[in-house]
């Protein structure tokens, strides 16, 4: 599907999905998909499981316009790749990918290699790192999160670092952070509301 059909699907997605009503999410509501929404500046995002890697279906507001992008997760931790106007972006971890008892392990480390278009481009390496535990609040639902330093380090290129609020329960990361090279906030993503399943 291409990538303005996806960003129409999802705008229509937005309409159909069924609010939870004062119930708060669960494991078992994710597994039909759900769409988590920041009201401004508009972002929203459809996740659903699809075999062993999450989809998401992404609309942003950028420059008075709606951005779509579509990306894979290995882990919702962990993208594997991203497509949009500009092209498909992809990385390749070198390392098995196990982060489920990332409390215990403490950091988890990986050669990675980006691809653009299909194209082999830098190397260099992905950490993540458990920084303990916390909660997430989105509308009235409060959710225990691990807090996760996600640093991407490729050769010639500026670090890219989040501090990602995970739900091990949800399997969802429900507030994202950017930060720069100083550990200092760029931009935060936190959601206003979450509505389940998707129409079609």
């Amino acid at each position: 599907m291409s990538i303005l059909l996806r960003s129409l699907s999802l705008l229509v997605g937005i309409s159909l999905a069924v609010p939870a009503f004062g119930n708060c999410l669960t494991a078992n509501e994710t597994k039909q998909g759900v769409l988590l929404t920041r009201e401004a500046p508009f972002y929203s995002v459809f996740y659903k499981p699809d075999g062993p890697v999450l989809t998401e279906q992404r609309l942003m507001e950028r420059d008075r316009s709606l951005q779509p992008a579509s990306v894979v997760y290995l882990h919702p931790l962990l993208v594997e790749k991203r497509v949009t106007a500009n092209g498909t972006h992809e990385l390749k971890y070198a390392n098995a990918i196990a982060l489920d008892d990332l409390p215990q392990r403490k950091n988890w480390q990986s050669g990675t290699t980006l691809f653009i278009n299909g194209r082999k481009s830098v190397s260099g390496t992905t950490s993540l790192t458990f920084d303990g535990w916390g909660d997430e609040t989105i509308a009235s639902c409060s959710y225990k999160v691990w807090a996760i330093n996600s640093r991407l380090e490729l050769t010639g290129l500026p670090p890219i670092i989040f501090e990602q609020y995970y739900s091990p329960e949800l399997h969802l990361v429900l507030r994202s952070v950017r930060l720069n090279a100083y550990d200092q906030p760029l931009s935060e993503v936190r959601f206003d509301r979450f509505e389940v399943g998707w129409g079609n």
